[in-house]
């Protein structure tokens, strides 16, 4: 029963290293196939628009995204311990794996205000969600020796991301407003895969660990009868 614990809880973490690297994989090569669509000045949500062709695409993605996402939470929860900070960390991811997930389910429109603001709604949830939780994740990576770089990491990421608010309203910025939104959650789903990798890590030494403690124990057990 341990080790199959000990399995899913690494798959989950590996659902945490996959989901950012599928996400950016796909925002990088829809951006690149979709026709009248332009990287560098157009927004990641103008992809999944009703009159793009590959709108289901990015929407899939985002889907798939959300999912993996909200098993790496728990994953995560069941790594780092049943800490408050923890589980503050984890609720906030699963905030923002629900929040992508809803990115799918109301898809941006041009012509449809309404839909335009709602999407904007589920992008505002899904993105304060990660960037309270890199801030939370500072607290955890300085009593973790194992996750220290994350809190480092998670600083700059969280000063990349300041001028995310006004990429589409400052004059200066708009021309390059695709550009500087794939910089920024870039960096944020980097951020995401390096975590989930460090606590992969971390449940592999903790299984190997507890295999030779066991393992040391039979022994001892066996040198006494």
């Amino acid at each position: 029963m341990k080790s199959n614990g000990d399995s899913a809880s690494r798959f989950l973490l590996l659902c945490g290293i996959l989901a950012p690297v599928m996400m950016m994989v796909a925002i990088l090569v829809i951006g690149q196939i979709t026709p009248g669509y332009n990287p560098i000045s157009d927004t990641i949500s103008r992809m999944g628009t009703p009159d793009k062709p590959y709108a289901v695409v990015l929407h899939g993605s985002y889907f798939i995204y959300g999912v993996l996402m909200g098993m790496a939470a728990y994953g995560l929860y069941q790594t780092i311990g049943h800490t408050d900070s923890a589980k503050r960390l984890a609720i906030l991811l699963g905030i923002h794996a629900f929040g992508t997930v809803l990115l799918a389910v109301f898809p941006d429109s041009v012509e449809l205000p309404l839909k335009h603001i709602i999407h904007d709604v589920m992008s505002v949830i899904s993105y304060l969600s990660l960037l309270v939780g890199i801030l939370i994740s500072r607290g955890i990576a300085r009593q973790e020796t194992a996750l220290k770089v994350i809190g480092l990491l998670g600083l700059v990421v969280i000063i990349i991301n300041l001028p995310m608010p006004i990429i589409n309203t400052a004059d200066p910025l708009k021309s390059i407003a695709g550009l500087l939104q794939r910089l920024f959650s870039g960096s944020s789903l980097f951020w995401l895969s390096v975590t989930f990798f460090l606590l992969y890590k971390k449940r592999c030494t903790l299984q190997r660990n507890g295999n030779q403690l066991s393992q040391g124990s039979l022994t001892a057990q066996l040198a006494s009868k």
